[in-house]
């Protein structure tokens, strides 16, 4: 397997200094926050593990299993944290993510899209057979996807059939059959496969408008009440008389307590059902966008109940050209930008240590590359080390392959290699 702590440290990694170490020997370096090369995405170690163990006590509570999207993090040394927590496996959204989650040894992964491409299938069949206890399952939409697998599989001599979920989707987005009636026959279709096996219904409400507002819970409510309506018909024909049992998987991060409570209200099928989350964003959770939609944000959720934000950004403020703008050291090459721009949180005047908070007296207005415009109200100085809460860590972690990891001190105590 791949060994991301024996990489050399070396210019690919743009905010840590040259030390001649490796990735694994960055925690025994004693540096800060002040020793790195300025803009850098941190993570908070005390955040990540509450994060961790928090949604893993969750879903335990709920009889629920988790498969973190991986695609948020692409980082390794998370996943291996994740599963040691209790996660069932991990979802991925590309073949590639796939493969490289084998590379590290990933025993499950649940491929959370369509795969119809021949080399990813030709690898699929050769890892499957590579590896009996390989867990996989992947989704389906149409009797296109299922012939275009089945003609690929059979060309590579695939050794085991490939478990497959059929997908209800949303009129108006992304993929999902539309029709209940179409959603039966391609079930019964993929049942009669020599190559597909049908392993249960996915579906994903993330793709509904954002929002605690009772129209956006009621819309996700009628998506997921038209997938439990989907599993009680498939199970009625008989399709799943030789499984284990039904997987029912949805659920990002924003509406997981909806899809538990959803799934719940299945009763009475021929096998149990096996309710699986595929949230990915809880793991840093946020400081805008899970902030405001997610389930354990901070004003639905007590102190130690509530997800708390792991990632920041730090970066120095380079110019005051104006009265009222400052100009600091990082853009849309550093931060996510895809919902909101990031949030300053606290300055640090140049030569201190000591955080002076900035909630509602600085905003980031704008960004360029590698330049973020501020509004301030006059205290931001040349040379200020500023700390900023980010939004979207899916947009976050693609930008960075190696993010240094904080304790609560600022102190440097490890760093997580992404795989982009």
């Amino acid at each position: 397997m791949l060994e991301p702590t024996t990489e050399p440290l070396d210019a690919r990694f743009r905010a840590f200094p040259d030390a001649g170490i490796t990735v694994g020997e960055v925690a025994a370096t004693g540096w800060t926050v002040a020793d790195l090369m300025l803009p850098a995405v941190t993570l908070r170690e005390s955040a990540l593990e509450h994060n961790i163990t928090r949604m893993a006590d969750w879903c335990a509570e709920r009889g629920a299993s988790l498969a973190p999207h991986g695609k948020t993090t692409m980082a390794p040394q998370l996943f291996d944290r994740q599963l040691a927590a209790g996660a069932w496996g991990i979802t991925a959204a590309t073949m590639s993510q796939v493969r490289l989650m084998r590379a590290f040894g990933v025993p499950r992964v649940l491929l959370a899209n369509q795969v119809i491409d021949a080399p990813g299938l030709r690898w699929l069949a050769a890892e499957l057979g590579r590896d009996p206890g390989f867990g996989f399952l992947c989704v389906v939409d149409s009797v296109e996807c299922v012939e275009l697998m089945e003609a690929a599989l059979a060309d590579a001599g695939a050794a085991r059939r490939v478990d497959v979920l059929v997908e209800l989707g949303v009129p108006g987005r992304r993929t999902g059959v539309r029709d209940p009636a179409d959603l039966v026959a391609l079930a019964e279709r993929v049942a009669g496969s020599r190559w597909l096996a049908p392993a249960g219904v996915e579906g994903y409400e993330g793709v509904l408008p954002q929002g605690r507002d009772p129209a956006a819970v009621r819309r996700v409510d009628d998506f997921l009440a038209r997938l439990v309506e989907a599993v009680h018909a498939l199970d009625g024909r008989g399709l799943f008389r030789d499984r284990d049992e039904v997987v029912v998987t949805a659920g990002g991060s924003a509406f997981f307590d909806r899809v538990v409570a959803a799934v719940g209200r299945i009763s009475g099928t021929s096998v149990p059902v096996r309710a699986v989350l595929r949230s990915g964003g809880y793991v840093t959770h946020d400081h805008v966008c899970y902030e405001r939609s997610s389930p354990l944000r901070s004003d639905a959720a007590g102190p130690g109940e509530r997800l708390r934000p792991a990632l920041e950004l730090w970066a120095r403020v380079l110019s005051t050209p104006e009265t009222g703008l400052a100009i600091a050291g990082f853009g849309k090459r550093d931060a996510p930008y895809d919902l909101d721009l990031p949030v300053p949180l606290a300055r640090r005047a140049a030569g201190s240590d000591a955080p002076e908070p900035l909630a509602g007296r600085a905003e980031v207005v704008e960004l360029n590359d590698q330049h973020a415009f501020l509004h301030h109200d006059g205290r931001l100085r040349v040379g200020d080390l500023l700390t900023l809460g980010l939004s979207h860590p899916c947009t976050a972690f693609d930008k960075w392959s190696l993010l240094p990891v904080l304790d609560d001190e600022d102190r440097v105590i490890d760093a997580v290699r992404t795989y982009f």
